[in-house]
């Protein structure tokens, strides 16, 4: 008896000791789990309508510079400030090819498929983004992109700058 009261049990008589030890384990469980086997979902199931693949270079002063993959044309050249939906998606899709220790460069394809969604997709890890989920005028940067990478000899589009 301590003070008139009586101890129960020991240590593990006190319910937060099992609350604590429940949140190791889920912690460490959570810690352990291997997030190399992460398999992006399957592509959505629709006709191709277009496409295009493409490029984006760094370029000085934090501008970044949209090529036609196959031709090199020029499409767009977003300067610093300027495209900050582009640069999220872009910083998105290359953290996944770091992740799997594959080089951050490389050409990724923009889709247009007949069910009305524009996807990016990076051919190297297999990770998409239907870019219609981040609204009307996020898609549209993209949307335009995909007109000027279709357009002949892309030669009116080389030479502007698109806006955000």
């Amino acid at each position: 008896m301590i003070g008139g009261q009586a101890r129960t049990g020991g240590a593990l008589g006190y319910p937060m000791i099992w609350v604590v030890i429940a949140m190791a384990v889920l912690w460490a469980w959570g810690v352990s789990r291997e997030d190399a086997s992460y398999v992006p979902p399957q592509p959505q199931v629709s006709p191709l309508v277009s496409s295009a693949d493409l490029l984006f270079l760094d370029g000085p002063n934090g501008t970044i510079d949209v090529l036609e993959a196959t031709s090199q044309s020029l499409l767009a050249r977003y300067t610093s400030g300027e495209g900050s939906f582009l640069r999220g998606i872009l910083r998105s899709l290359v953290r996944e090819r770091r992740v799997r220790e594959l080089e951050p460069g490389g050409t990724f394809t923009l889709s247009l498929l007949e069910n009305g969604s524009l996807v990016l997709s990076d051919p190297e890890t297999g990770y998409w983004m239907a870019l219609e989920a981040f609204g009307v005028d996020n898609r549209r940067v993209f949307a335009e992109l995909l007109q000027s990478a279709r357009q002949p000899g892309n030669l009116a589009a080389s030479t502007r700058s698109m806006m955000p």
